[in-house]
């Protein structure tokens, strides 16, 4: 069985259910586990991911104007890899190689011999059926009733350890892009209501949105979590002059209670994949640091705290 994944988180996926020796080709943002840095790569792009992120919203509309994606796929490799299962996904033309794109490669170069198998989580629970369909394509059912069974066990333990009462209520944003400010939406809202906080200028099940700076004094968060999508905690922090300056503290009480956090949205809340359920531990410890010391230590070179200073130390 030989399996190419398009995107970071169907490559956890495949890992999470014990298949990583059956991948023989990812995309270039394939990272985890790191294991998967050896395979050959099979997608790349012309935007420059290090760039900040206004430099980076704009190269992406622009090439989207003139294309369907924001990545090429290398034809010639896929041909050569013959893979019998492509994992892509069918949500977001900025987070990976569109459908068309695989469709299209797949009659011309494999004459549609490999399966594709297509993610579209749009919620929480959507995560998990991804989970187990790909586990049922690829015959790992057992592996993934496991992993569910620890999914339903963690969240069971989050819920029970969090008291009820209003102190416990805190409202909560999160932020995915920083220029333009977007907030957080799909599965996010979900994961801050099962800590029992109010999710702010988000839906559930609504992509990720962009916000104005007028619609930002209106809300009071007790928790703000900064987790722009593909950033690693280095490129976050060199946008703090952003965070100080394009955000109304002085009406927040976020930053008044040392509730202001940078997260790693390069390897969490933004893969709907298996690490949601770390990314969940991570919003409980932001949300109640008090109640969950062992996610604070377990996610400490994740997460950065924003002090009332705007200086910062790691979640230690």
């Amino acid at each position: 069985m030989r399996i190419i994944s398009l995107l970071p988180s169907a490559t956890e996926i495949v890992c999470q259910l014990g298949l990583e020796d059956h991948l023989v080709g990812v995309s270039h943002e394939c990272d985890y586990p790191a294991s998967v840095n050896k395979l050959p790569r099979l997608t790349f792009s012309g935007v420059n991911h290090r760039a900040r992120s206004g430099d980076i919203h704009q190269s992406v509309e622009e090439i989207l104007k003139n294309s369907i994606s924001v990545y090429d796929l290398d034809l010639q490799l896929l041909k050569s890899l013959d893979p019998d299962f492509i994992l892509t996904q069918d949500l977001c033309d900025v987070c990976a190689v569109s459908f068309q794109q695989v469709e299209q490669a797949c009659e011309q170069e494999l004459g549609k011999k490999a399966q594709i198998i297509s993610l579209k989580p749009g919620s929480l629970p959507d995560i998990w059926k991804d989970l187990e369909q790909v586990a049922k394509v690829l015959k790992a059912t057992e592996s993934y009733l496991c992993f569910k069974s620890e999914v339903d066990r963690k969240i069971s333990y989050i819920q029970w350890s969090i008291p009820e009462g209003p102190e416990f209520r805190k409202n909560i944003l999160t932020v995915e892009w920083l220029d333009p400010i977007f907030v957080g939406g799909l599965w996010v809202p979900e994961m801050i209501e099962i800590v029992k906080g109010n999710f702010l200028l988000a839906k559930p099940g609504q992509k990720a949105w962009q916000v104005t700076r007028e619609a930002l004094k209106d809300i009071e968060p007790d928790v703000v979590i900064f987790k722009p999508c593909g950033f690693k905690l280095e490129q976050t922090l060199k946008e703090m002059d952003l965070i100080k300056n394009i955000f109304p503290w002085n009406k927040w009480p976020a930053l008044k209670n040392s509730g202001v956090y940078l997260v790693d949205g390069n390897a969490f809340f933004n893969r709907p994949g298996p690490r949601i359920l770390d990314s969940l531990e991570i919003l409980a410890y932001c949300t109640h640091p008090g109640l969950f010391p062992e996610f604070r230590e377990r996610y400490k070179s994740a997460v950065i705290k924003i002090e009332p200073d705007f200086s910062f130390t790691q979640s230690n």
